[in-house]
């Protein structure tokens, strides 16, 4: 193999690692983007629900991440405290109290997360 050929390999390396990552970053916006107000609190609520120590657990990152006030890192980002003062008030919400009823099992509350975030 010549440096040429080994310089366009390289290359060629480089751009589907960048094209993949990047899919992954779109992937993960798209659904963000998709997801309405209620929805994000409704997935945050789960996350909380799926674990006894909820902020350890890997689902809540993964929530987190996915309504976007986590990084990648899994990390609070600059969104994350506006959202949770957010959150208080979705959760007082009268209307919150059937779906809480829903996911009232740490099982529950993981399925409803896997269903939403599915695809």
């Amino acid at each position: 193999m010549t440096a040429k050929n080994t310089t366009a390999l390289m290359g060629l390396v480089a751009l589907c690692l960048l094209i993949s990552a990047c899919g992954r970053a779109a992937s993960r916006d798209v659904v963000a983007a998709r997801l309405s107000e209620d929805e994000k609190h409704r997935l945050y609520a789960a996350a909380l629900a799926a674990s006894e120590s909820p902020v350890d657990s890997e689902i809540f990152k993964r929530v987190c991440r996915q309504i976007e006030i986590f990084d990648a890192a899994g990390k609070p980002n600059e969104g994350y405290m506006q959202f949770v003062s957010a959150h208080v008030e979705w959760a007082t919400r009268s209307q919150t109290e059937q779906f809480r009823s829903q996911i009232n099992t740490p099982e529950k509350a993981r399925q409803y997360i896997n269903q939403r975030l599915a695809g």
